[in-house]
């Protein structure tokens, strides 16, 4: 019984903490970057992990999405390539950004 009370007070107790807690939505820790995947190579970046997505859509276009982790000693970069292709794999569309792992930073209006 005593035990099922204990169990009861630290569930309200981590409950009623969690309200007062605040998360800041402009609080961010990857930094956009002009860099390219050669660029980064020719800097020393090693690449760690590769991860590929793919959605097909109704109208057939093939939505791709490549993450690619590469790091340098303590120095890490996260690139993301968007690519669109129509139902002969052509690409209609590509976006590329490397962003930087740094200390979390107050985004601003245009970063």
């Amino acid at each position: 019984m005593v035990k099922n009370k204990l169990i009861l007070f630290v569930f309200i107790l981590f409950f009623l903490k969690s309200f007062s807690l605040n998360a800041n939505p402009n609080l961010d820790q990857w930094l956009d970057t002009d860099k390219t995947y050669k660029d980064l190579i020719n800097e020393g970046y090693e690449v760690k992990s590769y991860s590929i997505s793919n959605i097909k859509t109704e109208n057939g276009l093939l939505l791709l999405l490549f993450v690619t982790v590469l790091q340098k000693e303590n120095d890490l970069f996260e690139c993301q390539e968007y690519q669109t292709m129509d139902p002969t794999l052509d690409t209609l569309d590509m976006t590329l950004i490397c962003k930087q792992l740094v200390q979390p930073y107050q985004r601003g209006v245009g970063t």
